[in-house]
Formats: C-alpha cells, sequence, structure tokens
C-alpha cells in the first residue's frame, strides 16, 4: 500500500485501534473497580472510538465520492465493509449513497441527526448504528452513517455467551443503549485487586502510542520533502546536475513519482541551458572570423581607394567595432558562468583593484564633466579571479559614470559586513551615481542579458545590455551577491557588491 491517502486512513485508523486496546487492557488490569463498571465504561468507550472511527472513514468516503469518482466510492465503501465489518453511507442534499435496500432508513437517520459536534449512537446489540452531520471547509454539509457489525471472535463458535450468574444484577444493562451485555472470555469473570491507575497514567499511555505511530508517521513523509529540498536548493545554486534519484518510492507513490518528475524537469533545465551556453558561444565564435575579414577587407578598401575621409567607411568600422565589443562580451558572459574558484591561487586584494578601476574610469571620462570619487577602502581580500573581478566591479562603475549627472561624482566605498545570511563576513563593495534612477518595477530586471531601462533598443538609450548581466554572472560564480536600489529621492542608483571574505583574512 505506497498511496499516501492509504497510508494516512490506515495509521489513523491503527492508532485508534491500539489506544483503545491497549487504554483496555491497561485499565482492566490495574484498576480495582467491579467488573461490571468495567464494562460499561469499556463498552461506552469502544462505541466512542468505533464512532470516531465511522467519521474518519466517512470524511474520506467523501472524499472518494467527490473527487475520485463513482468506481473509487464504490471501492473502498466495499473494502471497508469486508476488513471493518462497517457499511457505509453518505447523505448529501437528501440524497443518499450508495443506493441500496437500505436508503430510505438512512435517510430518516440523517433527518435525525443532529449537532455537527455530536454523534448519534445506537446500540442493537447486533450492529452499533453511528450517524454525524459533517460540513466541508466549503460551508457544505453533509451526513455520515456507519453500520457496523458486532460479531463474536472465533473461538466463541458465532454465539454470544451470556454473562456468568455472578455478574447478573437482576436487573437492565447498563444504559448504554440498546445492546445485549458484553460477554469476558473464561477467566476473566472476577475483578483483579490489582495497583490502581489513575487518569495521570492513562492519559501517559495514550500519549505515549499515539506519539511513536505519529513520529515514525511523520519521519516517513518528511525524510522525502527534506531531501527534495535539498536537491532544489543544489538546482537554484546552480548545479543542475544534481538529483534526487529513486531512493523515494517506487511507481505508485506520490512522493516518488513527485521525485521523479522533479529529476526530469531538472534534467529538461539543464538540457535547455547547456544548449543556450552552447549557441552563445559557437555563434559568438563564429561571428569572430567574418568579423576579422570584414575589417580586413575595410582597411584594404580605404588604402585602395584612397577613401580615408569617407564617412560611410568610417561608419562601417565603427559598427564593425561595436559588433567586435558585443562579441567580446558575449564570449566574458559565457566563460563567466562557467568559472570556478581556485582555492590554490591567492586572495585578490580588493582596494588596489578598486583604486585602479576609479582611475582608469575617471581618466577617460574626464571630458564628460563628472569624476570618480574614492571614499574609504578597508583591506579586504576576496577568493577568485581579479580579471572577472575586475570586470564586474569596472561594468558597474562604468554603468554609474554613463548615467550620473553632468558635474557630479561616482562614489565607490569598500567596507566590510559581519553577519550576513549565512554567518559569513562579507566585503561590500558600494557603487553611488547621481543619475535618474531605475523604475521600481524594472530594478529586478536590469541584471538579465540585453534588458535595457528604456523601450528603445537603439545605443542612445545605453549600451548593449551585458555589461550589468556579466557582473552579475562573475559576482554570482563568486558566491557574491548583487543588489540594486535607489538613492533616496531618485537621485541616483545604489548598486552593492557583496563577496564572501578570503579564509585566511579577518
Amino acid at each position: 500500500m505506497r498511496s499516501i491517502f492509504f497510508r494516512l486512513l490506515l495509521s489513523f485508523f491503527l492508532t485508534i485501534l491500539l489506544s483503545v486496546m491497549i487504554s483496555g487492557l491497561v485499565t482492566f488490569s490495574f484498576s480495582r473497580r467491579s467488573v461490571e463498571t468495567f464494562r460499561h465504561d469499556f463498552l461506552r468507550q469502544m462505541q466512542a472510538n468505533i464512532a470516531r472511527s465511522v467519521v474518519l472513514m466517512g470524511q474520506a468516503t467523501y472524499v472518494m465520492h467527490q473527487y475520485r469518482g463513482d468506481k473509487a466510492f464504490e471501492k473502498y465503501i466495499t473494502e471497508v465493509q469486508s476488513s471493518m465489518r462497517t457499511q457505509l453511507y453518505l447523505c448529501i442534499d437528501d440524497e443518499v449513497f450508495p443506493k441500496d435496500s437500505q436508503a430510505e432508513q438512512i435517510s430518516l437517520l440523517a433527518a435525525a441527526t443532529g449537532k455537527e459536534d455530536q454523534p448519534t449512537i445506537q446500540d442493537t446489540g447486533k450492529e452499533l448504528i453511528v450517524a454525524q452531520r459533517l460540513r466541508t471547509p466549503e460551508g457544505q454539509s453533509y451526513v455520515v452513517v456507519g453500520r457496523h457489525q458486532l460479531k463474536p471472535p472465533p473461538e466463541w463458535g458465532g454465539g454470544m455467551p451470556p454473562p456468568p450468574d455472578r455478574m447478573r444484577t437482576g436487573g437492565p444493562p447498563p444504559s448504554h443503549g440498546q445492546g445485549a451485555w458484553l460477554p469476558l472470555p473464561p477467566g476473566l469473570a472476577r475483578p483483579f485487586p490489582f495497583f490502581p491507575i489513575g487518569p495521570e497514567l492513562h492519559t501517559l499511555v495514550l500519549l505515549l502510542i499515539a506519539g511513536i505511530v505519529c513520529y515514525k508517521l511523520a519521519k516517513s513523509f518528511s525524510a522525502p520533502l527534506d531531501r527534495l529540498r535539498t536537491i532544489s536548493r543544489q538546482i537554484a545554486g546552480g548545479d543542475l546536475s544534481a538529483r534526487v534519484g529513486t531512493s523515494l518510492g517506487k511507481p505508485g507513490n506520490e512522493i516518488g513519482d513527485l521525485a521523479r518528475d522533479f529529476d526530469h524537469m531538472a534534467e529538461r533545465m539543464e538540457g535547455l541551458v547547456n544548449a543556450q551556453k552552447r549557441l552563445l558561444l559557437d555563434i559568438s565564435h563564429e561571428l569572430r572570423s567574418p568579423l576579422t575579414r570584414l575589417n580586413l577587407a575595410l582597411e584594404l578598401a580605404g588604402k585602395r581607394f584612397q577613401a580615408e575621409e569617407d564617412g560611410n567607411l568610417k561608419r562601417i568600422a565603427k559598427e564593425s567595432d561595436r559588433l567586435n565589443d558585443l562579441i567580446g562580451q558575449l564570449l566574458a558572459l559565457t566563460r563567466s558562468e562557467g568559472f570556478t574558484i581556485d582555492t590554490q591561487v591567492p586572495p585578490v586584494p580588493l582596494a588596489p583593484l578598486i583604486r585602479e578601476i576609479a582611475e582608469d574610469v575617471d581618466f577617460e571620462t574626464r571630458n564628460l564633466s563628472m569624476s570618480i570619487e574614492v571614499l574609504d577602502l578597508e583591506p579586504l581580500m576576496v577568493a577568485g579571479s581579479r580579471e572577472l573581478l575586475r570586470q564586474a566591479i569596472e561594468n558597474i562603475v562604468r554603468n554609474g559614470a554613463y548615467y550620473t549627472r553632468p558635474g557630479s561624482c561616482v562614489e565607490v566605498s569598500l567596507f566590510s559586513r559581519t553577519g550576513s545570511e549565512n554567518g559569513q563576513n562579507t566585503a561590500v563593495i558600494r557603487v553611488r551615481d547621481h543619475g535618474p534612477g531605475v523604475p521600481e518595477e524594472k530594478l529586478p530586471h536590469i541584471v538579465e542579458p540585453f534588458f535595457r531601462v528604456a523601450e528603445a533598443r537603439d545605443r542612445n538609450s545605453g549600451g548593449t545590455g551585458l555589461g550589468l548581466a556579466i557582473a552579475h554572472q562573475a559576482v554570482h560564480q563568486h558566491g557574491g551577491t548583487v543588489l540594486f536600489a535607489n538613492a533616496p529621492g531618485h537621485d541616483g542608483l545604489i548598486v552593492e557588491i557583496s563577496l564572501p571574505l578570503a579564509e585566511n583574512v579577518s
């Protein structure tokens, strides 16, 4: 029985059954009360537990009828009748399911059912009739009716032996319905003067049994889900080859089927991502060769026709250089996606690297009436590739220099942050410009390749849209994050690059 639905149903039923049996045995063995009182209380408790079992099975029957179809419904009530000796009925909107010769009587029982939280129990001596009105979360009301057959054990030969004479009181049986006496097996006719048991120990026994069963049940469900969560985190972290495997169950088990679907999804996603990377890399390499030939032909054409002053040739050369830069950025993006940190390489000092980048960008943008201002730089070091880190930081600084207002500056600072989300100390590089900022709804998308804030796709509205994507990918491969936020009053954009500090640096 691999289905979660039937496992839950069986577990609940076994919990109730074991609780009734063990609590009954403990109470009978350690009680000083008379057998008459014990029989009365035991029968009432048994009836109450049977009623709860019938209600639980009735709820499952309602789920079968409403969501699994008529065949599953009929199969389920047949299995319950054969294994539990209980015939279940549902009364929904004055209609009885299943329809048989007892439908009219069941309809009358359902009409006489009281409040929703109080089951109606009738003991006829041969069967226990339980009826209770329930309500679904959507507010629909229905009635569950169960007819549980009261049969003696096989060793009694199919008959119900009368109670011993010494146990008769001469009066009617205890008022637990219209049923007959509850007989006892031979040897248990007299009470045993054992030590008494209090309600505290009785409750402790019940809690112990229920706790063990529920713990095993919860463990069997939580372990596969923990495995799924671990694999999903690995995939989210970039390991697309992570798989759950077949350890969570065979076909027919819902969690096992979910694991196989999850692996299929991960395999499909890995194939698509790898195909996209290969396509991007192949296109970039294939474009380099004709582009090189185009530049050579352009240079020869200028010399041959002595057309150095021809504006068309200059425009072709300019666009060719832009296309060459774009291909270079695509190759850089592809290389950064496959980068892994080499622990044998010395850590990279960030402060000198940031000063070098600031000086280069400041020199190139000096004629734009803006500057790069370096604030406090702490002597921090991170593990990784100096080339990729330089490219990532430089792309973000250049982006700020492109958008900051004339006469303003781009502020760059470096400081440490203690107690990040994973408990690791990080180096934070903050770049703040004084430009127009970015609309809040577009902030999550500015690291996507070829994304531009402006709707226009010409170069007047920005670069190729790969600079921030390359920076984000390079930082991600170093185990860091890039956060974007508008400055107060939308006076510029603040970019924070967080990188884990090298282990040998405090």
